[in-house]
């Protein structure tokens, strides 16, 4: 089930990566603004592109959430996108979305929380545009304005964008595309996961040890 209700780390697969490639063309979707509008991820292609996904209740977005905005300031001639996807620790406080009218009001609420200054789209109920790349928590894409993958990172890294962001207007492709998860501060991540609940925090605690297998696994293959 995609809009799960219980966080299991066994929902994930952190050894593969789908979606598009760095030098093959971006995959073209819908979604909506926070003022319900229908927008296309092409109508942001007046400049390069930068996508990321995230929730309310990702502690890995919360931990780079202040980063990517200082980007966006540095980069002006770059549209920075944060996608609204599933929330990765559904509770008591902050359950998993099953209609748009909540999945956009917890879109509007983690702008709030993180004065987000991108902007932000918001994916549909069944996460059509996440599957399309990759469905990882929070990952990035670099887009260039011919619609042309330059980098991709399963987990966001800050030092791999920075440096793809230096070349941003040539030709050169980053093809690394998997990257250890910067763990968040251990306060970042209660709070996140506390912004799901309670038994959001005691599942993630829960199933720590089986998490950390599989990122040593996924690791181990590459």
């Amino acid at each position: 089930m995609y809009n799960y209700t219980h966080f299991n780390p066994k929902d994930y697969n952190f050894k593969e990566f789908n979606g598009p490639k760095a030098g093959e063309h971006y995959i073209d979707f819908k979604a909506t603004t926070l003022d319900g509008k229908s927008v296309s991820l092409s109508d942001y292609l007046d400049k390069p592109i930068v996508l990321e996904t995230g929730s309310i209740t990702c502690p890995m977005y919360a931990n780079t959430s202040y980063p990517m905005n200082k980007l966006q300031e540095q980069y002006p001639n770059v549209n920075f996108l944060l996608l609204y996807i599933r929330e990765a620790h559904p509770g008591s406080r902050t359950n998993t979305t099953t209609d748009m009218d909540t999945k956009i009001s917890n879109a509007i609420a983690t702008q709030k929380l993180y004065n987000e200054k991108r902007t932000v789209l918001v994916d549909d109920i069944n996460g059509t545009a996440h599957k399309l790349y990759g469905s990882m928590p929070n990952m990035t894409y670099v887009i260039s304005k011919n619609g042309i993958v330059k980098f991709r990172a399963n987990w966001s890294n800050i030092q791999a964008l920075k440096t793809v962001l230096k070349n941003i207007d040539d030709k050169t492709l980053e093809k690394k595309e998997f990257f250890d998860a910067t763990k968040p501060n251990p306060y970042t991540a209660i709070r996140t996961l506390l912004i799901g609940g309670f038994s959001a925090l005691v599942e993630f605690l829960v199933g720590l040890p089986q998490l950390m297998r599989q990122h040593k696994e996924a690791k181990e293959e590459r």
